[in-house]
């Protein structure tokens, strides 16, 4: 009985961290955030992918379990932001950041470039 108890525990805890939705986030907490977390200096000022090959931020296009998967075990050169330094609810404010970010037009959508 014990031992159902503890694997259905740990199996709603993990479905909970993989749920898709993220808790409420703060746009300004991310945003501090980014940049106390020294993001920016991989990602950009703006998110928009930069310095040491790393990927553009925005437009995410990751859903949250995927967000906070590579957060916490990141897939190449990012280093691993553990729960114990990066909780999910500052997750959830840097993924709403993230989010609230508007991607920049393309070159053939700005009058000035259309010439070049």
């Amino acid at each position: 009985m014990r031992i159902a108890m503890l694997l259905a525990a740990t199996f709603l805890a993990s479905a909970s961290l993989a749920q898709d939705k993220p808790p409420s986030g703060s746009t300004e907490k991310g945003k501090k955030l980014y940049v106390d977390l020294n993001c920016h200096s991989c990602h950009g000022t703006h998110a928009q992918g930069g310095g040491r090959n790393s990927e553009p931020l925005i437009p995410l296009g990751y859903p949250w379990a995927g967000f906070l998967q590579q957060m916490r075990k990141p897939r190449q050169d990012m280093p691993a932001y553990e729960e114990k330094l990066v909780s999910n609810q500052d997750a959830a404010d840097l993924y709403a950041y993230f989010n609230s970010i508007k991607p920049a037009p393309a070159a053939k959508d700005i009058p000035l470039l259309r010439s070049f």
